[in-house]
């Protein structure tokens, strides 16, 4: 089994109704089977249903949380840390990170993705997977090839699409 760290990003406004929120729960489920840490940002929606689906297979749960936020961290969640501020959430759940699964999101997934890419593409990190779930993103990643031959080869290289579940865990090693 591996000691590895998946951290998830997508919405915080997933209700449990929706069907997307049970397919992140499987997504979770089945990373925490491969023997993978499931890291998110240990709260509502995609954090939670991520959290939960680990949880159901017995898997470890990290939520990275800010210390004067009052919103509770889920049920979910094994272990929090708990960061000074927005900022440095997002570089330790980028940091402690082997591989991403992202999901649907706005503005707070927007600044994730691109501060992990940036990370990787200014080498202040090594290359890991960024593995999308759906075609949400798919248009910023080609955007984002526009800008220069290096970041185009950075995201073919770590970027990954997939449509379902049971992609996930044929990407991921045990």
């Amino acid at each position: 089994m591996s000691n590895k760290i998946i951290t998830a990003f997508g919405s915080a406004f997933i209700n449990p109704d929706e069907p997307l929120y049970s397919e992140i729960e499987l997504a979770g489920k089945l990373a925490a089977q491969k023997g993978w840490t499931v890291c998110s940002g240990g709260y509502s929606g995609t954090m939670e249903a991520i959290s939960k689906g680990a949880k159901a297979a017995g898997g470890k749960t990290i939520g990275v949380t800010v210390k004067q936020w009052t919103s509770e961290v889920n049920k979910f969640i094994d272990e929090e840390v708990k960061m000074r501020n927005l900022m440095e959430r997002i570089v330790e759940l980028v940091g402690l990170a082997d591989a991403y699964v992202i999901f649907k999101g706005g503005t707070g997934t927007l600044v994730e993705i691109s501060v992990t890419l940036e990370l990787m593409n200014k080498k202040a990190m090594g290359e890991k997977p960024l593995i999308f779930y759906g075609d949400f993103w798919k248009n910023l990643m080609e955007i984002l090839k526009q800008d220069s031959k290096r970041l185009a080869e950075l995201i073919e290289r770590n970027v990954k699409f997939i449509s379902s579940c049971n992609e996930l865990q044929e990407i991921l090693p045990e």
